[in-house]
């Protein structure tokens, strides 16, 4: 925490349990509020103490799937603050200049992400949509990773105004691993779909409004046979014109002759064929334009796998040695360096700041796709614009030059009565066949639309079967998930001192992420201190059940700051302390718990403390003395 260049509060976590002690209302609750807001949680005017809104900024270095980062989020409790993330450790970031942080607003929009969107990419984790709401944030993962002394203690949840059953429900579910990727993915392709259906349908009643609905004559068959009767009678006219220019040209007329409208008309032709080539030049750019930039996304998407692949594969293999030099096939002699350097050729390895890059370089090259992605929706449209404007120019283009093929086969002469009037009928005849080819396209375009309406539904039928039965298989994950938690809850009650009787041999326990509830062997009743412990055993019992199973998607990170609520005897917290410490001890998985106490298990061992005991005269931030009202 930091207020201007002053640093309020420096400690250095570590994997396993930390512990931050210290008297009641001395800051071990502002430091855990601290830690839930620079995540990315969302904390009310209520929860931030009085010493707390004296600090300007919070950094957080963390790690992503052993990829460090550095988080930074400004306090202001009266909207939701941006943050912006570092790719490397904290000591870079505080030397780094501001082009080398990426900033994400709290909200996603069309054009930017948000910073929840940016951190579920470095955790590997589904950006899940919520029907009815919207996208999980990782606001909402937190709510189920942090026990603070706020919310109710029978709640599983921290406590939210605005909390829907089934956003509870799907944030719970997928940190179960219960929630298919590929149920997300086809999800979001029903959704477009059916936006891209509901774009038809009003685009369908629009052109019906204006065109009266039902209208027979806007039907196909009945546009080709009226064109084909233009058509008819426009040869008809022409016919009649011919055979008067020529009986006009017999009477040895004195009229001149003139070939001016020919040659205009030529003139014409001319001029269309010339759009007509750079109309289709301009599409061939661009139909090469889409194809280059889909080869370049394809591209990132596959150095975005890669990076991700040479990252674990880096982990596994770890350094490469060789017995012999590649280059004169000698043996390599190993010396004795203290230095970590490459064996063979002696340059010194800077692995830390590769690995530092990591995040970095995925947010950059994600930045890349979705502007690159942005900029293809615009290329496309550009696509149709100018496959529109081709057609029209081709169709003009045709009736000119069939009007030049008329004209060829016969002079022209100034007009005399009778020609001038079978002209004027092959005037009105020739546009009343432009408003043909008008409706044609019109008629066509419903018919598109149609067929694209139809197809659409098919698909979104097809998509909701599909994710049905998809739904339907992650059931057995989600049951797994919940037996594992179940038997863990069980363990560490029955581990409990004996102060409720239901807590000494409970058979079963069920709990609901959408109802908010737990009970044990169908009893909703416990104390006030029993309620803490069973909220804290479902808590724990969760990371314990991802720490022992792949499939979870829980970050296995923990806070707790309730181990002396609603009256907890000392000899309770530290028997619950001493659970925790050594269900951390076993695990197999890289994990991170943070408890904060007034009463620490005596022996607790020291490594695990964070920072120095706080009192009311010395609190955890670096401020004067401070009031004995704060949060603690």
């Amino acid at each position: 925490m930091k207020r201007g260049t002053s640093v309020l509060y420096d400690e250095a976590f570590h994997t396993g349990v930390n512990v931050i002690r210290g008297d009641n209302s001395s800051g071990k609750s502002t430091i855990m509020n601290f830690i839930f807001f620079g995540l990315g949680g969302d904390l009310e005017r209520s929860a931030w103490s009085e010493h707390a809104l004296l600090s300007e900024h919070v950094w957080l270095e963390a790690e992503f799937n052993g990829n460090p980062a550095v988080l930074r989020r400004q306090i202001d409790v009266s909207s939701q603050s941006a943050m912006e993330i570092f790719g490397g450790r904290y000591e870079d970031a505080v030397l780094a200049p501001i082009e080398a942080w990426c900033r994400y607003p709290y909200a996603r929009s069309k054009n930017q992400e948000s910073f929840s969107q940016a951190i579920f990419r470095l955790l590997e984790m589904p950006d899940v949509a919520v029907e009815g709401t919207s996208s999980i944030t990782i606001h909402q993962i937190l709510r189920l990773l942090y026990a603070d002394q706020l919310s109710p203690t029978e709640s599983l949840f921290r406590f939210e105004g605005y909390d829907p059953e089934n956003l509870r429900e799907a944030v719970g579910n997928l940190l179960c691993g219960a929630f298919d990727t590929e149920i997300y993915e086809l999800q979001q392709l029903k959704r477009a779909k059916e936006r891209e259906f509901t774009e038809v349908s009003a685009e369908l009643r629009s052109i019906f409004r204006v065109i009266g609905g039902g209208d027979e004559s806007m039907t196909l068959a009945w546009i080709e046979q009226r064109r084909e009767s233009l058509i008819s009678e426009r040869d008809s006219l022409s016919s009649q014109l011919t055979v008067a220019e020529e009986a006009f040209y017999s009477s040895q007329s004195s009229d001149k002759i003139t070939l001016q409208a020919q040659k205009e008309l030529y003139k014409q032709v001319q001029k269309l064929q010339s759009d007509i080539r750079q109309k289709q030049a301009e599409v061939d750019a661009v139909e090469f334009e889409i194809a280059d930039s889909a080869a370049f996304i394809k591209t990132l998407h596959s150095r975005l796998d890669a990076l991700r692949d040479a990252n674990l594969a880096a982990e596994v293999v770890g350094t490469v040695r060789f017995g012999t030099c590649p280059a004169c096939y000698a043996e390599v002699v190993e010396h004795d360096h203290t230095v970590d350097a490459c064996h063979l050729c002696k340059a010194p390895l800077d692995t830390e700041r590769a690995q530092d890059r990591v995040v970095g370089i995925i947010n950059e090259l994600a930045i890349q796709i979705k502007q690159s992605e942005r900029l293809q929706d615009i290329r496309e449209g550009r696509l149709k614009a100018f496959h529109e404007q081709l057609n029209i120019l081709q169709i003009t283009w045709r009736q000119k030059a069939k009007e030049l093929a008329n004209l060829t086969s016969r002079p022209t002469s100034k007009v005399r009565e009778e020609i001038g009037e079978l002209q004027r009928k092959l005037g009105y005849v020739d546009k009343s066949i432009e408003d043909i080819e008008s409706q044609v396209r019109l008629a066509n375009k419903i018919g598109d639309l149609t067929a694209k309406k139809s197809q659409l539904d098919q698909d979104i039928q097809a998509l909701g079967t599909r994710i049905s039965g998809l739904q339907l298989s992650q059931t057995d994950r989600l049951r797994t998930a919940k037996s594992r938690i179940e038997r863990n809850i069980i363990e560490i009650l029955r581990g409990d001192l004996k102060r409720q009787d239901s807590f000494e041999n409970p058979e079963h326990v069920h709990f609901s992420f959408g109802k908010n509830t737990i009970t044990v062997d169908d009893h909703t009743y416990f104390s006030a201190s029993s309620r803490v412990v069973l909220k804290t055993a479902f808590l724990v019992g969760f990371l314990k059940a991802a720490l022992y199973d792949q499939p979870f998607r829980h970050p296995r990170f923990l806070m707790i700051d309730i181990t002396e609520d609603k009256g907890i005897e000392q000899a309770r917290s530290h028997n619950f302390q001493k659970q925790v410490i050594e269900i951390s001890d076993q695990a197999p998985a890289e994990h991170q718990i943070i408890l904060a106490t007034a009463m620490p298990w005596p022996s607790i061992r020291a490594e695990l403390f964070v920072g120095k005991y706080s009192t009311l005269q010395q609190g955890t931030l670096a401020f004067l003395p401070r009031k004995t009202d704060g949060v603690g």
